[in-house]
């Protein structure tokens, strides 16, 4: 038997309760201390990050004060902390770190990383590695 599809009225419901608006900050530029050789955690290298934070969709007019907001000089500054203060080997490992991070310091309902390595410091290698991670709260 195939399952049973929602009904217009429930599917409505849940994309209505599922929608999000977004802040999103990008280009954040740390330096922290990673990689899978020890000569690259020692060295260390700039990293860029960019944060997408979610929060509720509302159908009214939300207030213009901070408070109503995330703050996104405190985004950034948990961000660049955080890196400098990482000593992980994988990318993926300081992505998620970042991601669990945020959710636990500004509680929003989903939030995405993207970290990239702006320069690896291996022979003949071009490129710049990007790593997506999302989370969301339990």
């Amino acid at each position: 038997m195939p399952p049973r599809r929602p009904t217009r009225a429930k599917a409505r419901v849940a994309a209505a309760s599922s929608s999000s608006d977004w802040l999103r900050l990008l280009g954040i530029q740390a330096y922290g201390h990673l990689g899978v050789t020890m000569k690259e955690r020692e060295l260390g290298q700039r990293v860029e990050v960019d944060v997408e934070l979610a929060y509720a969709a509302t159908p009214e007019r939300r207030p213009d004060a901070l408070d109503a907001r995330y703050d996104y000089e405190e985004v950034s500054r948990l961000i660049r902390a955080h890196v400098g203060q990482a000593r992980c080997r994988l990318a993926e490992t300081l992505a998620e770190e970042l991601a669990l991070a945020l959710l636990e310091e500004f509680d929003p309902p989903r939030v995405r990383i993207r970290l990239r390595k702006l320069h690896v410091p291996v022979a003949d290698f071009s490129g710049v590695p990007e790593i997506v991670v999302e989370r969301s709260k339990p």
